[in-house]
């Protein structure tokens, strides 16, 4: 399972590359694969190096930008599937069973809204 970067592993990078350590010897350091580190030293080097607190903070509001993304296309379905006239017990089966890393609580206010909306 991929897991981000911590703050703590971003300036341990920084702090073996300054030491002029590899690739490599990084990863096997922070024991996570060697893309990982090209990865992250690509994505977040600027003209003077690689910026862990830039890197950082770049990190967070991806994730929060992949998130509002994620939740507006489960607002969607959600939708799509009141606007065809599926019942609440309809949606939450086919939404478990495609969407197994929601509980049952996300889906029951996801059909809420899109029934809401369908009212307006």
């Amino acid at each position: 399972m991929y897991k981000q970067l911590t703050e703590e592993k971003r300036l341990q990078i920084w702090a073996l590359r300054k030491e002029g350590k590899s690739q490599t010897e990084i990863a096997n350091v922070l024991e996570v694969h060697r893309s990982t580190v090209s990865r992250e030293l690509s994505r977040n080097s600027g003209p003077y190096g690689y910026e862990p607190q830039l890197a950082q903070r770049m990190a967070i509001y991806r994730k929060k930008f992949h998130t509002q993304i994620i939740e507006k296309q489960y607002e969607e379905l959600v939708k799509e599937l009141v606007s065809i006239g599926w019942k609440r017990e309809q949606c939450q089966e086919f939404i478990l069973h495609h969407h197994p890393e929601l509980t049952i609580e996300q889906i029951n206010k996801l059909i809420d809204d899109g029934i809401l909306a369908k009212k307006v």
